[in-house]
């Protein structure tokens, strides 16, 4: 199946923001956070946007140019006539829910690792696992000690977004501040007030994902926080 075709005449505003994102997005992808087709990705280009820009789906992520993104609203619908052939990410209404919830994300990131997908399908009875004890929490935004607590809820995956977004609006609401979440057997959410604090987010998490994996693997008893 051939990739969909973007309308390179279809310039959304907030280039340079979406010129830095690809660059953050090939980061990623190098990592091997983001394979192949995999993994979605938002930015607010602007405050006085009525909704924001998503990764079109089904490109190649270690691929994407500023031109592979789409104007949507927060329902999903796509804002511009010319991109109307385009399909935006199927994920498009969980980014909606982090820009309704926290009005200063400007930047929506979701990697599809190994470690964080194992890590995923660890936790998923439990809905979640406590982030504690570690020096590396600091790397998220207004953590200024080891000794924070944060909890990082997992949901079941589905297809049903609207569903999916509900439950994970509904849990997000309980437990402020969070920096992200996760969809068992999937990959991680976590945003960010700028590209730059979005990125240090991901390696935060993928640093803890690795981190929780070596202690159980090496005989640490079952990690809870």
């Amino acid at each position: 199946m051939s990739s969909p075709q973007v309308d390179q005449s279809a310039a959304l505003p907030g280039t340079a923001l979406l010129q830095g994102l690809t660059d953050v997005i090939r980061f990623l992808h190098a990592r091997g956070w983001t394979p192949a087709t995999s993994s979605n990705f938002s930015c607010r280009v602007s405050e006085d946007a009525p909704g924001f820009a998503v990764s079109v789906s089904g490109l190649d992520k270690g691929e994407l140019t500023a031109t592979d993104f789409m104007a949507v609203d927060y329902a999903g619908h796509v804002l511009l006539p010319e991109q109307a052939h385009l399909r935006p990410s199927a994920e498009t209404l969980l980014h909606s829910v982090v820009y309704r919830l926290y009005p200063q994300a400007r930047v929506v990131l979701h990697c599809h690792s190994v470690n964080g997908t194992v890590l995923s399908k660890l936790y998923e009875a439990t809905n979640g696992l406590w982030l504690e004890n570690f020096e590396i929490l600091k790397g998220f935004e207004g953590v200024k000690t080891h000794e924070t607590r944060l909890w990082l809820p997992v949901f079941p995956n589905a297809q049903e977004m609207d569903i999916l977004a509900r439950q994970v609006e509904a849990e997000l609401r309980n437990h402020h501040p969070v920096y992200g979440f996760m969809l068992a057997g999937h990959g991680l959410y976590t945003w960010g007030e700028s590209l730059a604090q979005a990125k240090r987010h991901v390696e935060t998490f993928e640093f803890l994902f690795e981190a929780i994996l070596k202690l159980r693997l090496y005989g640490y008893p079952d990690y809870t926080g």
